[in-house]
């Protein structure tokens, strides 16, 4: 539903102090998501002549992702992406007695990371508020298949800050804090953007940032987890709130 104009006012005024807008990456500005994930997982069990189900490869994938580095939850411990990747596969493959090769395993993941598509409504949205605010991308990434993702979509930023360069992992406040060291601003002026509140809600929270929700499948919020200061359901319903003139 459309929010009336005197709504739209009042929302809008809780960004007046926002001087940067930042970005996660997957899910939020490039169009992977789990059923990719999983497409990954098919693609690698065809290309290894494995027998095994790809939703159970992906399920257990991530088990092994919350057990060896708590991804995705309150106290993740850093490491680079595709180390990481290959330790979970080498994991996943012994519970299942596959001879996977895990390396290339983590190799085909990296190449299909760094092939994303974005999202239609991502550069149209990041130009229209490149006039008013600084525009940045934070993102749980490796540096090499971000940087090959960025430059197949033509999307740029005025700040970039990955897992790899910070060496620490959303939602801890570490990444965070090197985003507004690297903008040159208090986090308070930073308004950050994504799709899964755990990192993209409590972590911003947590460094005193705003945080904006982007919720494109109607999910609740986990419990435990603040809320962000907005929910929307795509990236273009920002732009009544940050460019009021584009309402």
């Amino acid at each position: 539903m459309k929010k009336s104009a005197s709504n739209l006012r009042q929302s809008a005024a809780k960004f007046s102090v926002v001087r940067a807008v930042a970005f996660d990456a997957y899910g939020t500005l490039f169009d992977f998501t789990e059923p990719d994930f999983i497409g990954a997982m098919a693609e690698i069990c065809g290309q290894q002549g494995l027998q095994a189900d790809a939703s159970d490869v992906w399920k257990r994938f991530l088990r092994a992702s919350l057990a060896m580095r708590s991804e995705h939850h309150r106290d993740p411990v850093y490491t680079r992406y595709h180390d990481a990747w290959r330790l979970q596969f080498e994991r996943v493959f012994g519970q299942l007695r596959l001879a996977g090769d895990a390396r290339a395993a983590a190799d085909h993941l990296r190449e299909r990371l760094a092939d994303a598509p974005a999202f239609e409504e991502a550069a149209p949205v990041l130009e229209a508020l490149r006039s008013r605010y600084e525009v940045a991308l934070l993102s749980n990434a490796d540096d090499g298949f971000l940087t090959a993702c960025l430059r197949r979509n033509k999307l740029e930023f005025d700040v970039i800050v990955t897992s790899e360069s910070a060496g620490a992992i959303k939602p801890n406040r570490q990444i965070f804090d090197k985003l507004a060291e690297a903008l040159q601003m208090p986090a308070g002026n930073v308004l950050y953007v994504g799709d899964n509140p755990i990192p993209d809600v409590l972590g911003p929270l947590r460094a005193g940032m705003l945080a904006a929700w982007v919720n494109r499948g109607g999910y609740r919020k986990p419990r435990g987890i603040p809320e962000a200061h907005v929910r929307v359901r795509s990236l273009a319903e920002l732009l009544p709130l940050l460019v009021p003139s584009l309402d």
